[in-house]
């Protein structure tokens, strides 16, 4: 058994998943911004405690919100919550609950997941996006992830031209922008469309996989989004690509960590 956790702009999930990606128990608290990083370490000095009595958990993964450098187990950066910019993440946990820990990006937690357990199994290139409070990115190569110092594939802090300026796509997109009134729902699966083709012009994945709150909307979001990546995607391609809703659902990036958090015990091959 596995601990995955995860540290969200909105929430806390701690859950205990097998090697194989199934959850079998799962606790989600929301975050107090307000009380920065030291309220959610305090939470989770309060949760897991229990959770380790009663379950034989070998490793803890911990998906964070932000880029990290997942080597050294520190964060890199947080925009939603204030107090984590180079904290080592993978020391407190390590020090605190006298386990291995491994420390990844929550997107790349979430993609691990889709590609290995939900909608992207059994296909060699995953590319995943949450489209959420923020929006994120991963990718998955034959069932391992990829990525770069500090991460890869921000989709959503690439930028797009508006008059003079150039926001990134997360401004026009996510759900906060939504929130806020400076975009709706058809306009966020635009700019999302403009995204994920060129995405898809870069790496010919076999399957785009979409997840996060947004695309809860169902057709009204993915229709336009359909749409607009089927028109600016590179022609070739165009045939090539699924573009599917993400199908592990609000647990994905605590699973994705645990998968994570396994491959320090036994390493994928």
């Amino acid at each position: 058994m596995f601990l995955g956790c995860e540290i969200g702009g909105t929430k806390l999930q701690v859950g205990v998943v097998t090697g194989r990606g199934q959850l079998r128990h799962l606790v989600r608290l929301p975050v107090d911004r307000a009380a920065g990083r030291a309220g959610i370490l305090r939470q989770f000095t309060q949760i897991i405690p229990g959770i380790l009595r009663d379950y034989p958990v070998q490793a803890i993964g911990v998906g964070f919100g932000g880029p990290v450098d997942s080597g050294r187990g520190r964060v890199v950066l947080s925009h939603q919550v204030a107090g984590w910019s180079g904290f080592e993440l993978r020391r407190w946990f390590a020090r605190q609950f006298q386990l291995p820990v491994a420390v990844e990006n929550d997107s790349n937690c979430a993609a691990l997941a889709e590609a290995r357990t939900g909608a992207g199994r059994g296909e060699r290139v995953v590319f995943y996006t949450n489209i959420g409070t923020g929006i994120g990115g991963g990718l998955v190569i034959d069932g391992q992830l990829y990525s770069g110092r500090y991460g890869a594939m921000e989709i959503g802090h690439t930028r797009w031209p508006v008059g003079r300026r150039w926001p990134v796509v997360e401004e026009l997109a996510s759900g906060l922008a939504i929130e806020h009134g400076q975009s709706t729902v058809a306009q966020s699966a635009r700019a999302m469309g403009v995204a994920v083709a060129n995405v898809i012009t870069l790496l010919n994945p076999d399957v785009v996989v979409v997840g996060g709150g947004v695309a809860q909307a169902g057709a009204k979001f993915f229709r336009p989004l359909r749409a607009t990546v089927r028109r600016l995607v590179f022609g070739p391609y165009r045939g090539n690509y699924r573009l599917v809703p993400a199908a592990v659902g609000e647990p994905v990036v605590v699973v994705g960590a645990a998968l994570v958090a396994a491959e320090l015990v036994a390493p994928r091959r």
